[in-house]
């Protein structure tokens, strides 16, 4: 029995793994425990700033949801610094939590944070065809979350 429940819940979570990435791929989300307002003004001001899928955990899992699905199972047990920037590409994640030097960063360094993290994330995550699971990968240590930014020199 405990073999049939558990084939049956591989299948619902391949299900949602392919429903994430059918309509997340090319897309960012913060995922995130509440965001205070002043910091949500300050990214919806930003160009483009309101084009981050902001994912709130608090919210209860939701078996349809498969974003919700995604942050339950596999971003909240990560234990990162919420909230993270996850860049989600055709089949895998590049996940980075948003605090640096002890603080949240500010919205504007989104964008530096996203390039930097293209190379330089705290989780690579790919979708393995084999097993239809996430396979993760670690990168920076948690601790070390400074980013490069271009200042055209």
């Amino acid at each position: 029995m405990k073999a049939l429940m558990r084939m049956f819940a591989d299948r619902r979570d391949a299900r949602l793994l392919d429903r994430f990435f059918a309509r997340y791929q090319g897309r960012t989300l913060i995922v995130h425990q509440g965001l205070t307002l002043d910091w949500l003004e300050e990214l919806l001001k930003l160009g483009g700033g309101g084009g981050h899928f902001r994912i709130d955990t608090r919210k209860p899992e939701n078996r349809d949801s498969p974003v919700l699905w995604l942050a339950h199972h596999f971003i909240l047990p990560l234990n990162l610094p919420l909230p993270v920037l996850c860049d989600v590409g055709p089949a895998t994640i590049a996940i980075r939590h948003l605090h640096c030097a002890g603080r949240l960063c500010h919205p504007a360094d989104i964008a530096w944070i996203l390039e930097d993290m293209r190379v330089r994330a705290r989780v690579h995550a790919a979708l393995s065809r084999d097993s239809h699971r996430l396979v993760t990968r670690l990168g920076l240590a948690v601790g070390d979350n400074t980013y490069e930014m271009d200042l055209g020199g």
